[in-house]
């Protein structure tokens, strides 16, 4: 199952998606014989959503093709936006570092979140090294403290492709990543959640016009999103709808040799193997004014 926000015929609606065809949020109301919340964001974080989930019959009284409609980016207003940094030992190593002992954590704020098939404008007056990272990320459905595994596992309500966008000039000069990874736009997220997949399958893999830069399974992470959860949860309240992005492969351009930074008009293809894909371009605010 994948759940999916999109517009159609000029407005946002949320909904499922099913073999190219979309199933408004009406229809899902309809064949569960109650009213649905008014956004994806409120229906992930309401007990609803485990009906939706367990929604066995397909057949519905309106679909709209997927091919007319464009997808948004899935959530709006995460209460956290957790990322990992180093998850993979290779990246680790590549940026100079030792695979760490315990989850490497920052934040974004939601104003970065962007859409899968969006432009990034880039503010090129404040930023000039821009820099990709494909990641596998995923959506909670449930939240608490303290989680074990069991409990961690079932709060995954599905995975979803992340591109965390990122200045690398503003990286070095403050010595920590917040600023430069918090720009407008530069964490987009979809094309939906697919709440079917198997994480032990997964992997991500980013293409810069046309040409790979990572590619990565999901078994050589460090820590699992399980794990991360077990950790952070010991300390940290975890709540549905926090969005989780789990660390980015070897192959990001800053750290290649010659650097690889994005310019603009490049176009940055990140697939998460199995769930789908991010498709976003590249634009200078400065030449969007010539």
């Amino acid at each position: 199952m994948r759940l999916v926000r999109y517009i159609h015929d000029k407005a946002i609606d949320y909904g499922l998606e099913y073999d190219g065809e979309i199933v408004p949020s009406e229809e899902i109301g309809k064949k569960l014989g109650r009213e649905m919340p008014p956004t994806l964001d409120e229906l992930i974080k309401l007990p609803v959503i485990d009906d939706v989930l367990r929604l066995e019959d397909k057949s519905f009284g309106r679909t709209i093709p997927l091919d007319e409609v464009r997808l948004l980016r899935p959530i709006t207003d995460p209460p956290k936006i957790i990322c990992l940094g180093k998850n993979y030992a290779e990246h680790a190593a590549e940026t100079g570092f030792e695979p760490p002992k315990e989850p490497v954590i920052f934040m974004k704020p939601r104003t970065a979140l962007n859409g899968p098939y969006s432009d990034v404008i880039v503010p090129d007056d404040y930023v000039r090294e821009v820099d990709y990272e494909g990641e596998i990320a995923f959506i909670l459905k449930n939240g608490g403290r303290r989680m074990d595994e069991r409990a961690a596992k079932e709060s995954i309500l599905g995975y979803l492709a992340f591109n965390d966008v990122t200045a690398r000039d503003l990286q070095r000069r403050d010595g920590q990543w917040v600023r430069g990874k918090s720009i407008d736009g530069f964490a987009p997220i979809g094309p939906w959640i697919d709440t079917s997949v198997n994480f032990d399958e997964l992997g991500v893999t980013t293409l810069v016009n046309g040409e790979r830069r990572q590619y990565a399974s999901s078994s050589q992470m460090i820590f699992r999103p399980w794990d991360i959860l077990m950790i952070l949860s010991k300390g940290m309240t975890m709540e549905p709808g926090d969005l989780i992005a789990t660390g980015t492969p070897s192959g990001v351009g800053g750290f290649s040799n010659p650097p690889k930074l994005l310019n603009h008009g490049d176009i940055v293809e990140i697939e998460v193997w199995g769930v789908g894909k991010l498709k976003n371009r590249i634009l200078f605010e400065s030449r969007l004014r010539e």
